[in-house]
């Protein structure tokens, strides 16, 4: 209860003091989010019509940190990293799959959790449709996650992206 009420908090004092003039004292700010990069790629370059082709996507964590497993242990959904696609054209699985996850003593939360540190990999397989047309078309969609450096934890945060696919003319 405590440590919402203190994201809370931190929601309102955030924006004022970003407005606020430095006081001459002041020290230099510093980020206090860890670096986390997104890369996505794709397993073929064309794909065609009735073709299934692979989405992957890379997170690189920064040293100390971690990111929530897509599959949460039981009382952990909240922490769920989640990967939300925007109007997608082509027929995909329901579930990502997931480099294995760790177990991880995370203080902040206080308690066992499924996680990744230093890097993730997600996957998913798509299927282009029959009679689609030729052309370069965008997977585009959000990263959502928390990172926790068992210490605290940032308010849920978000990295699009957005992949290109070439669908080819069959032959």
């Amino acid at each position: 209860m405590i440590r919402i009420l203190i994201f809370i908090l931190a929601g309102w004092i955030v924006p004022v003091l970003a407005f606020a003039e430095p006081s001459p004292f002041s020290s230099p700010s510093v980020s206090s989010g860890p670096g986390i990069k997104l890369n996505v790629m794709m397993d073929r370059d064309p794909a065609y019509p009735g073709d299934r082709f692979k989405l992957y996507m890379s997170v690189q964590i920064e040293e100390g940190w971690h990111i929530y497993s897509l599959q949460p242990m039981d009382g952990n959904e909240l922490l769920a990293t989640q990967i939300v696609l925007d109007d997608n054209i082509f027929e995909g699985q329901k579930h990502w799959q997931e480099s294995p996850p760790r177990l991880i003593q995370d203080d902040a939360q206080q308690k066992l959790v499924k996680g990744h540190v230093t890097t993730a990999e997600f996957h998913n397989s798509f299927r282009v449709p029959e009679k689609f047309k030729s052309g370069n078309y965008s997977i585009k969609g959000k990263l959502l996650y928390r990172a926790c450096d068992n210490n605290l934890c940032t308010l849920p945060q978000s990295l699009s992206f957005d992949s290109q696919i070439r669908v080819g003319v069959k032959k």
